[in-house]
């Protein structure tokens, strides 16, 4: 969720150094540094790439909640184990946002805001790697490799 306040955007100012704008569009370094590009485009274009990134990441964590809180199902009452629902909401969330963090990572100016030599800041890719990480943890809890055991009684 703190990928939109990271660089997203990076753009050589010519000089040696470079110009990162942020996922909301908040320019560092350069001759507008702490302008927004949203400002200076005047209604003609937006540059908020983060504002996916934030809500799937809100999403992934109210499925955590969900995790925490719904340790038993109506089909087995006597069992702890994850529920299934909630691991399928997580995959989908986590592909999303591998495959947005992917595109904005390779195709970081959706607008035409750089010239040739600009590239993707870290934002994109810890998307991309939230959304894998999302992946991993819903695929542990649809195969069932998170699932907790309860104690066999002696009988």
């Amino acid at each position: 969720m703190s990928a939109p306040g990271l660089a997203w955007l990076r753009i050589p100012d010519g000089a040696g150094g470079a110009t990162s704008i942020s996922g909301w569009g908040t320019v560092s370094g350069g001759q507008i540094n702490g302008q927004n590009i949203n400002d200076l485009l005047d209604g003609h274009a937006t540059f908020r790439p983060g504002t996916l990134s934030l809500i799937i990441g809100c999403l992934g964590a109210a499925v955590a909640v969900a995790f925490a809180l719904g340790g038993r199902t109506r089909a087995h009452p006597g069992s702890a184990g994850p529920q299934r629902i909630p691991a399928a909401a997580l995959a989908f969330l986590g592909l999303a946002g591998l495959i947005f963090g992917i595109y904005r990572g390779i195709a970081p100016d959706p607008i035409g805001l750089a010239e040739a030599g600009s590239s993707s800041g870290v934002g994109p890719w810890l998307s991309a790697g939230a959304g894998g990480a999302m992946l991993v943890v819903a695929a542990l809890v649809l195969l069932g490799l998170l699932d907790r055991r309860r104690p066999q009684s002696r009988s």
